[in-house]
């Protein structure tokens, strides 16, 4: 899509600052909502391993009426899952498994 490869750099570092904003310090409910919606849109284009629970999390993330804790612990578990496909991967190189 469009020349992305799939890395989710990008998308960690706005997860990293949701995660940050417990308390709306940061961005707004409505602006959480956005990136939220604009992430789950490339989830099928991500190299990842869990892609249907990330694709849950950010749903959840997006929906209206979730504290910014709700909010702030989606981002910390997706960044988890992302984090987790990232070490198998640099495993799976390491091993030639991949």
């Amino acid at each position: 899509m469009f020349g992305f490869d799939g890395s989710t750099k990008a998308i960690a570092h706005f997860l990293e600052q949701i995660k940050e904003n417990k308390e709306g310090s940061k961005f707004t409910h409505r602006e959480v909502r956005a990136y939220g919606r604009l992430m789950l849109a490339l989830v099928p284009d991500l190299s990842v391993d869990h892609p249907e629970e990330i694709k849950f999390l950010l749903a959840a993330m997006s929906t209206a009426g979730l504290p910014h804790n709700d909010r702030s612990f989606a981002a910390g578990q997706i960044l988890k899952l992302l984090k987790e496909s990232e070490e198998r991967r640099f495993e799976s190189r390491e091993t030639g498994f991949f």
